[in-house]
């Protein structure tokens, strides 16, 4: 499976558990919430190298970033020669792109992930089949199949 010019997509246990910390965080409170993997491309693999947690205001079927928020966000990607490979939320209970994922993407560029977490997070965080992953195609946010997702990503 290739993503643009992206074969694999490395991502720490460490990074992964503070993602899902943060998202169950919020899901024990019932909120939707939203994290982003940031990292660099090196041939064909995009290693995340860390997760921000923008500013959002979080409901129980949805979240919103600032424009404030999402201006500082690109400033700091630029200043610090980062990417950002995946945006990542959860749902209260099914995971899907809503209409709502599809028209409020941040992530605008082709190639841009969009990974979908069922019952606000509390999932085994390393089974790859409960996650929807989603491609940006430059025009649609295009569903990967499981076998895709299980190929793409690697806990390093």
């Amino acid at each position: 499976m290739m993503i643009g010019n992206i074969k694999k997509i490395d991502i720490t246990k460490s990074i992964l558990n503070s993602t899902f910390e943060f998202l169950q965080g919020h899901g024990q409170r019932d909120l939707e919430s939203h994290a982003l993997w940031v990292g660099q491309k090196t041939d064909a693999v995009f290693r995340v190298s860390d997760v921000w947690f923008p500013e959002q205001t979080n409901t129980p079927i949805s979240y919103e970033v600032p424009e404030e928020e999402e201006f500082r966000i690109n400033k700091k990607l630029n200043d610090e020669s980062l990417a950002v490979m995946c945006q990542i939320h959860t749902h209260p209970s099914y995971a899907f792109h809503s209409n709502t994922d599809d028209e409020g993407s941040a992530l605008v560029l082709p190639g841009s992930l969009s990974i979908v977490i069922p019952d606000y997070g509390f999932i085994q965080k390393d089974d790859f089949s409960m996650w929807e992953v989603y491609v940006f195609d430059g025009t649609h946010w295009c569903h990967l199949r499981r076998e895709e997702v299980n190929e793409l990503f690697q806990i390093i």
